[in-house]
């Protein structure tokens, strides 16, 4: 493992990430630093309510994506002919990283029944990257991470928005935390509704987006992409007639005990004005701009659930651990207003649970 580092309350604050890149599209709201700032406070008081009302909470779970089907052990491979204007940070052609991978749902609540309406995200770390990264807690750390999640959009563009609904859904009225998603608006509603009809068969067999964009590269041919990983294999389990509580789990560690699942990891750049960078409400078109292969994520055969072979250690990093798109060389830059609060927010949030579970927070970076 990598040093620890220990936080403390006077830690709080978490930098708002300026300036912003205008050449790649990125338009600053009014107080969008305030509103991250807000809804950071929030979560943080809402997470300290659910750890009163649970009185003794062994390990403090995350406010978001709380219940995990998987923490996995990957191999991410960069494709040799990968185009040369996508060669750029991690994307080195031929290489191979180590990693570790987080499935998840949506919903806070880890106890909720995996036959819950909900989208589900994929948290990728990978090991053995050089160079100094933009989160200031971790310049020196020798991992990169990559989020995606199970729809190309989210719910909202608007950190005024998001930070309204933060502030309804933390009231003591119930009244008001029910009204709480018509802050969206129509759009950021609708959406929600799209993002909650979620029933799947098996997390290794669903395609996943960033959603959000992010640069490529530094210099003046620098691009704004997006991310999606998409299985290898065209095969589709069902769900079960009758589900049990935790199925996604038993379908992952049955699919992985099997045998090895592939992932095409792919880039989709921006081509036209069209595709806005301030916009995580909308999908790019994969028309105007298709996915482009560019490298392999494998998953070998392996014990999810095996202690014999270090898996129940595997699984308390895997819960221990923080993800942070800001969590990035300077070559895979987070664009766009949802991906600035995330950076206030994420930061926040993970050094609260850290508080709160009393550990001190850490990276890996031992091959596995």
């Amino acid at each position: 493992m990598s040093k620890a580092r220990d936080l403390h309350s006077s830690d709080r604050d978490v930098a708002f990430p300026m300036p912003i890149d205008v050449k790649l599209g990125e338009r600053l709201q009014d107080h969008e630093s305030d509103n991250a700032t807000r809804i950071a406070d929030e979560l943080e008081i809402s997470i300290l309510k659910r750890d009163q009302r649970r009185k003794v909470c062994p390990v403090y779970r995350r406010d978001v994506h709380g219940k995990s089907p998987g923490i996995l052990k990957a191999k991410f491979t960069v494709h040799k002919d990968i185009p040369t204007q996508f060669a750029k940070g991690v994307f080195v052609p031929g290489k191979t990283y180590d990693a570790l991978v987080r499935l998840s749902n949506a919903a806070a609540d880890p106890d909720l029944s995996d036959d819950n309406n909900d989208h589900h995200g994929i948290a990728i770390k990978l090991m053995g990257v050089k160079g100094p990264k933009i989160l200031e807690t971790d310049k020196e750390a020798k991992t990169q991470d990559f989020l995606m999640i199970s729809h190309p959009f989210h719910l909202t563009n608007d950190a005024h928005a998001y930070a309204t609904l933060s502030a309804m859904s933390n009231s003591w009225n119930p009244l008001v935390r029910a009204a709480a998603p018509l802050s969206l608006g129509a759009r950021g509603l609708l959406n929600g509704i799209w993002l909650k009809l979620g029933k799947i068969a098996n997390p290794l067999q669903i395609q996943y987006f960033s959603a959000v964009p992010y640069a490529l590269g530094t210099g003046h041919d620098r691009q704004a992409v997006k991310y999606s990983m998409k299985p290898v294999s065209p095969l589709q389990d069902v769900i079960p007639p009758h589900p049990e509580r935790d199925y996604l789990h038993r379908a992952v560690t049955d699919t992985l005990s099997k045998g090895e699942v592939q992932y095409s990891f792919m880039i989709q750049p921006k081509v036209g004005e069209s595709m806005d960078v301030e916009d995580s409400m909308t999908g790019w078109s994969e028309e105007e701009s298709p996915f482009q292969r560019v490298a392999t994520i494998t998953f070998p055969q392996q014990e999810v659930d095996n202690e014999e072979v270090g898996d129940e250690e595997l699984n308390a990093l895997g819960e221990r651990l923080s993800f942070n798109p800001w969590h990035s060389l300077v070559e895979h830059r987070p664009l766009g207003t949802i991906n600035r609060v995330r950076k206030v927010v994420y930061e926040r949030i993970s050094r609260v649970r850290d508080e709160r579970n009393g550990v001190l927070r850490e990276e890996p970076s031992l091959a596995l």
